[in-house]
């Protein structure tokens, strides 16, 4: 089956290689021409995906810093934060309350270290060493860059409205990062060991079910604001991108090095 993906991006490339200006450069500056369309192939990682990663790379911290400082310069979102918080505030149930309760716990200390450590077996039982290298570094950027983001933006939780006593302040969400880093590199995993896409799409599925549902416990439970939580996950994804792309690049270094005489 044909890649639409590959196939728009061979004819742009063909548009583009035709004009004037690009074969002037390419044949004043033929390597770094060679760099730049290496840079848009769609048969290597290291090529358009990889592109594509450090481009959502971009984007996400210009998101999370664009957020960051509404938050500090108190602008539009803190309002909608008190908002949405006493919006949720009236709707809580004690029903809802204790089932988001054992949701949440999906994102605490002892969650990671069992979950990770599940993990951890089946890398070194299989010896995917590269994944586990991975998988730790991701959640333990995501451990460092969640405490110095706590005490440096230091909020204070809504703790007048909070379902349970948490310490630390609140921006950004610990769980939200947490969870959107460790279940996406889980799911990340879990895909490329299917083949088959039903259990690919369930794991893609799953994994974001969790994801959400986790964030809205933050807010509904009354220990985060809204935006606590959006920049988790905006944090949590820089993470993600940060392991899946190191995954990749070391794997097609491991296989071009084992083709090569």
């Amino acid at each position: 089956m044909k890649n639409p993906l590959s196939s728009h991006v061979k004819q742009a490339l063909g548009k583009v290689k035709r004009q004037p200006l690009v074969l002037r450069l390419r044949q004043r500056y033929p390597g770094l021409w060679q760099f730049i369309a290496d840079r848009f192939n769609t048969k290597v990682f290291v090529g358009l995906p990889l592109t594509l990663m450090a481009l959502a790379f971009a984007a996400n911290i210009a998101l999370l810093s664009e957020l960051t400082e509404s938050v500090l310069d108190m602008e539009w979102i803190v309002a909608l934060d008190k908002e949405f918080t006493a919006l949720l505030y009236k709707m809580r149930s004690d029903t809802l309350s204790r089932i988001l309760y054992g949701f949440t716990q999906l994102g605490e200390q002892e969650a990671v270290f069992i979950i990770g450590g599940l993990v951890s077996a089946i890398f070194l039982y299989r010896r995917h060493y590269v994944a586990l290298f991975a998988f730790w570094l991701a959640l333990g950027g995501v451990g460092i860059s969640t405490r110095y983001g706590k005490t440096f933006i230091s909020r204070e939780r809504p703790s007048d409205v909070a379902y349970y006593v948490v310490e630390h302040f609140s921006f950004p969400s610990g769980h939200a990062t947490t969870v959107m880093a460790m279940f996406g590199l889980v799911a990340y995993f879990l895909y490329r060991h299917y083949y088959a896409h039903p259990r690919r799409a369930l794991v893609l599925w799953l994994a974001a079910a969790l994801i959400l549902i986790v964030g809205f416990s933050r807010v509904y439970l009354g220990v985060h604001y809204l935006s606590d939580v959006l920049a988790g996950f905006l944090l949590g994804a820089l993470w993600l991108l940060v392991g899946i792309s190191l995954m990749e690049v070391m794997s097609y270094r491991r296989e071009r090095k084992a083709a090569s005489p």
